[in-house]
């Protein structure tokens, strides 16, 4: 089993207990350095606190069950304001919110959508770019979708006036 699933299997049960939600978890490897990332969330927000005591916990799991050969950094964080959509679930949960997404393969000449999150469809999830134009892909081919942070939707929404 690869280390990034072996990983999420310990972290999901421990997230659950602790009433948060697993976003993601990133096993990245730099030289002789293996870097753990783990992605927390809960309604309100993640604390510092939370992050701290979670890590403490998975530290020891990934120790017990020695889940990494060798030393590894062990970082965990809320998944931030440009917060990864990693499942069709949070797909639905976000829809309406500005996002970019990437696909494998180019649909109308370009792998990079980026515009409102229409939601999800069954197996699909669609975007609605600049000029109302929608765009469906099929989840498999969806490589990367990210919250976007935009300062002026606020202002766009009440038509540019302050």
């Amino acid at each position: 089993m690869e280390v990034r699933e072996e990983v999420r299997q310990l972290a999901l049960p421990l997230a659950e207990e602790a009433g948060h939600e697993l976003v993601d978890v990133e096993f990245v490897v730099q030289g002789r350095l293996r870097i753990i990332r783990v992605l927390l969330d809960k309604p309100g927000g993640i604390t510092v606190g939370d992050c701290q005591l979670f890590s403490r916990r998975l530290s020891d799991c990934l120790d017990m069950n020695q889940t990494v050969a060798g030393a590894y950094h062990l970082e965990v964080s809320s998944p931030g304001m440009d917060r990864p959509l990693r499942t069709l679930e949070a797909v639905a949960r976000f829809a309406g919110r500005r996002v970019n997404v990437q696909t494998h393969e180019a649909h109308d000449g370009q792998r990079r959508f980026e515009g409102d999150l229409v939601g999800a469809d069954g197996t699909r999830v669609g975007v609605r770019t600049e000029g109302g134009r929608e765009h469906w892909f099929e989840w498999d081919d969806v490589r990367s979708a990210r919250l976007v942070v935009d300062p002026w939707s606020e202002v766009r929404s009440r038509g540019g006036t302050r």
